[in-house]
């Protein structure tokens, strides 16, 4: 799922399974802050492996 940059944003803020993806892991990442682009759970086809995604953009509207 492709949503805007402000709404990983948005969800990653609200998301208390946030972990921040570690450079070490071979992830060639280049966002900053906190975003689920750079989250350790939000694979490479952008989704959530912990299915939090879909329910906390629902309740950001």
């Amino acid at each position: 799922m492709r949503s805007s940059a402000e709404t990983y944003k948005e969800v990653a803020e609200r998301c208390s399974a946030y972990e921040k993806r570690c450079s070490c892991k071979g992830h060639t990442n280049d966002v900053t802050g906190k975003s689920c682009l750079s989250c350790d759970h939000f694979t490479d086809t952008e989704h959530c492996e912990l299915d939090l995604y879909d329910p906390i953009v629902r309740n950001l509207k």
